[in-house]
C-alpha cells in the first residue's frame, strides 16, 4: 500500500509539473501576441521620447535600443545633458547633475543591471537559452487586476517577477531583487495607460521605487521603430 501510495503522489507530482509548464507557455504565448513580440522581432530597433520626473523635475528625456543588446539613455535639463550607454559589453555613464564631466565606466553590477535591461527580445523570450529558471507563481492581484505571474531567476540568483493582466495580457508590475555591491536592492515598476505603436504596444507611464521608496516616473509620449541610427550613439559618451 505504501509503495502504491508513492507511486500515485510521484505520478501526480510529474502532472501537476506538466500542467504547469502547458500553462505557463500558454501565458507567455498569449502575453508575446498581445505585446506585438513578432514585430519587434523583425525590426532592428527601437527610439522612445517622453519626460522623466524626478523630484519635482521634469526631464525630456530619449530613449534607443537597437538588437541584439545596446542601449542608451539621455536626457537634458537647463542645458546640461546626462547618458547612459551599453554597447552590448561595455557600459559608461556620464551626469552632470552629479558633477560627474566625464565618461566614467559602469561597474559590474551596474552593468549586470543595465544588460537585462537591454535585452531586445526581453529576458521572457527564449528564457531558457538566457540561462533563466521560470516558473508560473499563484495569480495575485495588481491595483484591482487578477495577474498572471511569471518568476524568472539568473544564474546569479536575481529574481524578476512579471505580473501580466489576465484579461488584457499586458504587464502591469514587474518585481527585481539583486544584488548590487553585496547588497540586495528591491525594485519595483508600475505599468499602466498602454499605447498601440505599429503592430505593438507599450506602457505610456512607468513609476519605479527602490526598496520601497518612489524613484522616478516616466511618461512615454512615442515610440518609433527602425529610425536610422549610428552604431556608436551606443559607445562611450563624448561631451
Amino acid at each position: 500500500m505504501k509503495k502504491f501510495s508513492l507511486i500515485i503522489a510521484t505520478f501526480l507530482l510529474f502532472s501537476t509539473a506538466f500542467v504547469s509548464a502547458q500553462s505557463l507557455e500558454k501565458v507567455l504565448e498569449n502575453y508575446f501576441e498581445v505585446l506585438g513580440q513578432e514585430t519587434l522581432l523583425n525590426s532592428k530597433n527601437v527610439t522612445a521620447t517622453g519626460k522623466m520626473l524626478q523630484g519635482g523635475i521634469e526631464i525630456p528625456f530619449k530613449q534607443y535600443a537597437a538588437a541584439p543588446n545596446k542601449f542608451r539613455l539621455e536626457g537634458t535639463f537647463q542645458g546640461k545633458t546626462f547618458i547612459q550607454t551599453y554597447n552590448g559589453k561595455e557600459g559608461w555613464s556620464l551626469n552632470p547633475f552629479a558633477g560627474i564631466t566625464e565618461p566614467q565606466a559602469m561597474s559590474d553590477d551596474e552593468i549586470k543591471a543595465v544588460a537585462v535591461q537591454a535585452d531586445y527580445e526581453g529576458m521572457m523570450w527564449n528564457w531558457k537559452e538566457k540561462g533563466y529558471v521560470a516558473t508560473l507563481e499563484a495569480n495575485e492581484e495588481v491595483e484591482g487586476a487578477d495577474c498572471f505571474v511569471v518568476k524568472l531567476v539568473s544564474k546569479d540568483g536575481d529574481t524578476y517577477t512579471t505580473f501580466i493582466d489576465a484579461e488584457n495580457y499586458v504587464t502591469l508590475k514587474i518585481k527585481a531583487q539583486i544584488t548590487m555591491q553585496g547588497q540586495e536592492v528591491e525594485s519595483e515598476t508600475l505599468m499602466s495607460n498602454y499605447q498601440e505603436g505599429d503592430g505593438f504596444v507599450y506602457p505610456g507611464k512607468m513609476e519605479t521605487k527602490v526598496n520601497g521608496q518612489l524613484q522616478n516616473t516616466i511618461v512615454i509620449d512615442e515610440t518609433v521603430l527602425d529610425e536610422e541610427l549610428e552604431s556608436a550613439i551606443f559607445d562611450k559618451p563624448t561631451k
